[in-house]
């Protein structure tokens, strides 16, 4: 039977004495039929947990249940496929609700979105270290999410320079925190939060002098994931604050 979805069927639900159509049925020996997006999304749904760099062909064609040869009915190479889950990332990617009234209540709300996107796909945010996407793969929504972010940032009285440091620190601030704390956390590792050693290293080393450090890992107590990002987002807006506080006095 050939693998292009295509060649399925007439369409039973024409007309009897007109020219039947031929449909692309939504299923195929039990799994979804084959399409540039379903790749795309498999591709990303992988890279999401493995990195971009790991999916290759092969892996793509064992997840769908199709031959290699399948897949490029549906894309020239694998850089198409590349752009596209790329696309369809940014796609997901939130749209912030800016708010001068309330500003720092849409920088917490804008972090938590971000987080909640980055945190479905934690390691596909390596992609620029993986793959060569060139300015074409720039979906619009990258942009102008940004420009209404900055634009906010510029509404409350931040400089262009202000507001490029609290959009810089917004992002690595929640990019670190799924890969470093999200990602792990849910894979099933123990992540210890708000201490600045585990508790295991110590233990390894009983004889070494570090008693500061003892005590601190001792007396603090562990912050859930949950506030762990909330403190990150406080320290951004501290950040905020200082900033525009610095514009108003040079004014």
């Amino acid at each position: 039977m050939p693998e292009d979805p295509d060649t399925a069927g007439p369409d039973r639900t024409g007309p009897a004495d007109g020219p039947r159509r031929r449909r692309r049925p939504l299923t195929r020996k039990g799994r979804p039929t084959l399409t540039k997006d379903l790749i795309a999304q498999t591709m990303l749904d992988l890279a999401g947990v493995h990195g971009f760099r790991a999916v290759t062909m092969r892996l793509l064609a064992e997840h769908l249940g199709v031959t290699v040869r399948a897949l490029y009915n549906y894309a020239e190479d694998r850089d198409e496929l590349v752009a596209r889950a790329v696309a369809l990332f940014i796609e997901q990617w939130p749209a912030p609700r800016p708010d001068p009234e309330q500003w720092e209540r849409s920088i917490r709300e804008y972090g938590a979105a971000l987080r909640a996107v980055y945190r479905r796909y934690p390691r596909a945010l390596l992609v620029s270290l993986d793959e060569d996407l060139g300015d074409v793969a720039i979906h619009p929504n990258r942009l102008v999410h940004t420009d209404a972010f900055l634009g906010m940032l510029r509404a409350i009285g931040l400089s262009v320079t202000q507001a490029q440091i609290v959009h810089h620190d917004l992002t690595m601030r929640v990019f670190a925190f799924v890969l470093l704390v999200d990602h792990r956390q849910d894979q099933g590792e123990p992540v210890m939060h708000h201490t600045p050693a585990p508790p295991s290293w110590l233990r390894a080393h009983p004889g070494l002098a570090v008693p500061h450090l003892r005590e601190a890992v001792a007396a603090a107590p562990l912050m859930t994931v949950d506030e762990a990002f909330e403190h990150a987002m406080h320290g951004l807006i501290v950040t905020a604050r200082d900033l525009l506080a610095d514009a108003r006095h040079r004014t």
